[in-house]
């Protein structure tokens, strides 16, 4: 039996003869009775049937699996923290897009306001022309009727984009289209205004 021979290893571990035991104690075990335990130390560890050779260990006898563990836990933060600054830097370019949409809408409602306002001049100013017209000489009003009508022309584009374009455009594409707009505008009112002021001359 198992215990048996742990017994026996026991008590011979010192070249001592088996010491005597109680045949009780054996006959209880052979009933199928608890295992008879090895004698016990003395608290001094003076004990004589004790063996005192302590097998050697090496560090392969060790498991150093939970250093592995504990490398894998170390990544794992630079991990988290790897994507808490990648969260960082996108909650930054949130942010920033943010202020971006809010200051185009800014701009663009301000320009929206400069664009109708030039548009409304403009339209004031051929009505102001076309009210001319029965005092002015019958060759500045052939003069002026071709540039008249390119600045009707030119007001009716710069309305249908506010109507039709503006709001669904971004800043810069509405100013570039505001800035050749008014261009021409100017251009065609500086003709018109050479045109009457030959009248003035004459």
């Amino acid at each position: 039996m198992p215990n048996d021979n742990l017994f026996f290893m026991v008590m011979e571990a010192e070249g001592d003869e088996m010491a005597a035991f109680d045949e009780n104690a054996m006959a209880g075990d052979d009933a199928g009775g608890e295992d008879v335990a090895p004698p016990a130390t003395d608290e001094t560890g003076g004990s004589e049937n004790v063996d005192d050779t302590a097998p050697d260990f090496s560090e392969d006898d060790f498991d150093m699996g939970g250093l592995g563990d504990a490398t894998g836990d170390e990544n794992s933060g630079g991990d988290e923290m790897s994507g808490d600054e990648g969260n960082g830097e996108e909650e930054a370019d949130q942010k920033d897009d943010k202020l971006s949409t809010k200051a185009n809408d800014i701009l663009n409602q301000q320009l929206y306001t400069k664009f109708v306002a030039r548009n409304k001049d403009i339209e004031g100013i051929i009505t102001s022309i076309k009210d001319l017209v029965p005092l002015l000489p019958y060759d500045v009003v052939k003069s002026n009727d071709k540039t008249v009508n390119q600045l009707k022309s030119a007001l009716q584009k710069g309305q249908e984009y506010v109507i039709n374009d503006f709001v669904d455009s971004g800043y810069g594409e509405n100013l570039l289209f505001y800035n050749k707009l008014d261009s021409l505008y100017v251009l065609l009112l500086n003709r018109i205004d050479s045109n009457l002021k030959k009248i003035k001359n004459n």
